[in-house]
Protein backbone atom coordinates (compact mmCIF):
# COMPACT_ATOMS: atom_id res chain seq x y z
CA UNK A 1 0.00 0.00 0.00
CA UNK A 2 1.12 3.54 -0.52
CA UNK A 3 1.39 6.68 1.52
CA UNK A 4 -1.97 8.13 0.48
CA UNK A 5 -3.96 5.05 1.50
CA UNK A 6 -5.78 6.77 4.41
CA UNK A 7 -6.75 9.67 2.16
CA UNK A 8 -8.05 7.40 -0.55
CA UNK A 9 -10.00 5.22 1.88
CA UNK A 10 -12.14 8.15 2.94
CA UNK A 11 -12.86 9.36 -0.58
CA UNK A 12 -16.28 7.84 -0.22
CA UNK A 13 -17.09 10.07 2.71
CA UNK A 14 -16.56 13.14 0.57
CA UNK A 15 -19.18 12.08 -1.92
CA UNK A 16 -21.74 12.12 0.84
CA UNK A 17 -20.44 15.19 2.61
CA UNK A 18 -20.57 17.46 -0.44
CA UNK A 19 -24.14 18.42 0.28
CA UNK A 20 -23.30 19.47 3.83
CA UNK A 21 -20.75 22.28 3.96
CA UNK A 22 -19.88 21.87 7.65
CA UNK A 23 -19.28 18.17 7.18
CA UNK A 24 -17.29 18.84 4.02
CA UNK A 25 -14.85 20.98 5.98
CA UNK A 26 -13.83 17.92 7.99
CA UNK A 27 -13.41 15.70 4.92
CA UNK A 28 -10.13 14.67 3.36
CA UNK A 29 -8.87 16.68 0.35
CA UNK A 30 -9.16 13.69 -1.99
CA UNK A 31 -12.76 13.16 -0.95
CA UNK A 32 -13.50 16.81 -1.56
CA UNK A 33 -11.77 16.54 -4.91
CA UNK A 34 -14.06 13.67 -5.96
CA UNK A 35 -17.12 15.58 -4.86
CA UNK A 36 -16.01 18.72 -6.65
CA UNK A 37 -15.38 16.72 -9.80
CA UNK A 38 -18.95 15.42 -9.78
CA UNK A 39 -20.40 18.86 -9.02
CA UNK A 40 -18.17 20.59 -11.58
CA UNK A 41 -19.12 18.07 -14.26
CA UNK A 42 -22.80 18.85 -13.86
CA UNK A 43 -22.19 22.61 -13.87
CA UNK A 44 -19.66 22.45 -16.70
CA UNK A 45 -21.98 20.44 -18.91
CA UNK A 46 -24.74 23.01 -18.53
CA UNK A 47 -22.34 25.88 -19.24
CA UNK A 48 -20.81 24.11 -22.20
CA UNK A 49 -24.23 23.43 -23.73
CA UNK A 50 -25.12 27.10 -23.48
CA UNK A 51 -21.80 28.25 -24.91
CA UNK A 52 -21.94 25.81 -27.80
CA UNK A 53 -25.44 26.93 -28.68
CA UNK A 54 -24.37 30.58 -28.71
CA UNK A 55 -21.11 30.14 -30.58
CA UNK A 56 -20.71 30.76 -34.25
CA UNK A 57 -18.23 28.82 -36.38
CA UNK A 58 -14.79 30.35 -36.16
CA UNK A 59 -12.60 31.21 -39.10
CA UNK A 60 -9.61 28.92 -39.54
CA UNK A 61 -6.57 30.43 -37.90
CA UNK A 62 -3.42 31.07 -39.83
CA UNK A 63 -0.37 29.33 -38.43
CA UNK A 64 2.10 31.71 -36.86
CA UNK A 65 5.66 31.83 -38.08
CA UNK A 66 8.02 29.80 -35.90
CA UNK A 67 9.99 31.76 -33.33
CA UNK A 68 13.74 31.63 -33.32
CA UNK A 69 14.94 29.62 -30.32
CA UNK A 70 13.11 28.81 -27.13
CA UNK A 71 11.85 31.68 -25.05
CA UNK A 72 11.05 31.75 -21.38
CA UNK A 73 7.30 31.46 -20.86
CA UNK A 74 5.42 34.56 -19.88
CA UNK A 75 3.29 34.55 -16.74
CA UNK A 76 0.21 33.98 -18.90
CA UNK A 77 1.81 31.06 -20.71
CA UNK A 78 2.93 29.55 -17.43
CA UNK A 79 -0.57 29.85 -15.94
CA UNK A 80 -2.12 28.37 -19.09
CA UNK A 81 0.26 25.40 -18.86
CA UNK A 82 -0.55 24.97 -15.17
CA UNK A 83 -4.28 24.94 -15.96
CA UNK A 84 -3.84 22.44 -18.80
CA UNK A 85 -1.73 20.13 -16.60
CA UNK A 86 -3.83 20.39 -13.46
CA UNK A 87 -7.45 20.53 -14.61
CA UNK A 88 -7.45 17.52 -16.92
CA UNK A 89 -11.04 16.71 -15.94
CA UNK A 90 -12.17 19.86 -17.79
CA UNK A 91 -12.49 20.01 -21.54
CA UNK A 92 -10.24 22.30 -23.61
CA UNK A 93 -12.94 24.97 -23.90
CA UNK A 94 -13.58 24.91 -20.16
CA UNK A 95 -9.85 25.24 -19.44
CA UNK A 96 -9.73 28.21 -21.82
CA UNK A 97 -12.64 29.79 -19.95
CA UNK A 98 -10.88 29.21 -16.62
CA UNK A 99 -7.72 30.82 -17.99
CA UNK A 100 -9.66 33.81 -19.36
CA UNK A 101 -11.43 34.26 -16.04
CA UNK A 102 -8.17 34.09 -14.10
CA UNK A 103 -6.46 36.58 -16.42
CA UNK A 104 -9.42 38.94 -16.12
CA UNK A 105 -9.19 38.74 -12.34
CA UNK A 106 -5.43 39.34 -12.41
CA UNK A 107 -5.84 42.26 -14.80
CA UNK A 108 -8.42 44.01 -12.63
CA UNK A 109 -6.81 47.11 -11.03
CA UNK A 110 -8.75 46.46 -7.81
CA UNK A 111 -6.87 43.18 -7.42
CA UNK A 112 -3.41 44.66 -7.97
CA UNK A 113 -2.55 44.75 -4.23
CA UNK A 114 -3.39 41.05 -3.83
CA UNK A 115 -2.28 39.84 -7.26
CA UNK A 116 0.62 37.79 -5.88
CA UNK A 117 -1.66 36.10 -3.34
CA UNK A 118 -4.20 35.27 -6.06
CA UNK A 119 -1.50 33.63 -8.17
CA UNK A 120 -0.06 31.82 -5.15
CA UNK A 121 -3.42 30.45 -4.00
CA UNK A 122 -4.44 29.47 -7.54
CA UNK A 123 -1.11 27.68 -8.00
CA UNK A 124 -1.56 25.84 -4.70
CA UNK A 125 -5.08 24.71 -5.67
CA UNK A 126 -3.99 23.69 -9.17
CA UNK A 127 -1.10 21.61 -7.86
CA UNK A 128 -3.42 19.94 -5.32
CA UNK A 129 -5.84 19.13 -8.15
CA UNK A 130 -3.01 17.71 -10.29
CA UNK A 131 -1.75 15.58 -7.39
CA UNK A 132 -5.25 14.26 -6.73
CA UNK A 133 -5.59 13.25 -10.39
CA UNK A 134 -2.28 11.42 -10.17
CA UNK A 135 -3.35 9.60 -7.00
CA UNK A 136 -6.60 8.55 -8.63
CA UNK A 137 -4.75 7.20 -11.65
CA UNK A 138 -2.55 5.05 -9.37
CA UNK A 139 -5.36 3.31 -7.49
CA UNK A 140 -5.26 -0.47 -7.57
CA UNK A 141 -8.41 -2.50 -8.14
CA UNK A 142 -8.54 -3.45 -4.47
CA UNK A 143 -8.19 0.22 -3.46
CA UNK A 144 -11.09 1.09 -5.73
CA UNK A 145 -13.23 -1.66 -4.21
CA UNK A 146 -12.55 -0.35 -0.71
CA UNK A 147 -13.42 3.20 -1.76
CA UNK A 148 -16.62 2.03 -3.47
CA UNK A 149 -17.66 0.01 -0.40
CA UNK A 150 -17.05 2.99 1.89
CA UNK A 151 -18.93 5.22 -0.54
CA UNK A 152 -21.91 2.89 -0.28
CA UNK A 153 -21.96 3.23 3.51
CA UNK A 154 -22.01 7.01 3.20
CA UNK A 155 -24.55 6.86 0.36
CA UNK A 156 -26.93 4.92 2.61
CA UNK A 157 -26.90 7.82 5.08
CA UNK A 158 -28.11 10.34 2.50
CA UNK A 159 -31.68 11.51 2.14
CA UNK A 160 -33.57 10.23 -0.92
CA UNK A 161 -33.18 13.62 -2.65
CA UNK A 162 -29.45 13.69 -2.00
CA UNK A 163 -29.14 10.12 -3.26
CA UNK A 164 -30.97 11.00 -6.45
CA UNK A 165 -28.77 14.03 -7.09
CA UNK A 166 -25.59 12.04 -6.50
CA UNK A 167 -26.78 9.18 -8.72
CA UNK A 168 -27.64 11.57 -11.55
CA UNK A 169 -24.23 13.20 -11.35
CA UNK A 170 -22.44 9.85 -11.20
CA UNK A 171 -24.49 8.38 -14.06
CA UNK A 172 -23.66 11.42 -16.18
CA UNK A 173 -19.97 10.65 -15.71
CA UNK A 174 -17.11 12.28 -13.89
CA UNK A 175 -14.13 13.19 -16.08
CA UNK A 176 -10.88 12.38 -14.36
CA UNK A 177 -12.33 9.58 -12.24
CA UNK A 178 -11.02 6.18 -13.32
CA UNK A 179 -13.73 4.29 -15.19
CA UNK A 180 -13.32 1.22 -12.99
CA UNK A 181 -13.89 3.29 -9.82
CA UNK A 182 -16.88 4.97 -11.45
CA UNK A 183 -18.43 1.60 -12.35
CA UNK A 184 -17.77 0.13 -8.89
CA UNK A 185 -19.34 3.12 -7.14
CA UNK A 186 -22.35 3.07 -9.45
CA UNK A 187 -22.85 -0.65 -8.79
CA UNK A 188 -22.57 -0.13 -5.02
CA UNK A 189 -25.03 2.77 -5.06
CA UNK A 190 -27.50 0.83 -7.21
CA UNK A 191 -27.42 -2.03 -4.70
CA UNK A 192 -28.62 0.21 -1.85
CA UNK A 193 -32.32 -0.44 -1.13
CA UNK A 194 -34.65 2.54 -1.40
CA UNK A 195 -35.32 4.42 1.82
CA UNK A 196 -38.62 3.62 3.56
Amino acid sequence: MFRWWPAIRIAVFGLVLAAHSTAALAADPLVLFLLRMIRDQVISSAIQSGVEAAQKPEKPQVAAAPRPGPQAPTEGQWLKGLIDDSFVHLGPQQRDELYASLMKMLGDPKNEPIRAEIISEFTRQAIAMRDAHRQLSRLSESDMKVIAAEARVEFERLTPDQRQQLMQALQYGVPGMPRALHDLMLAEFNSVPASP
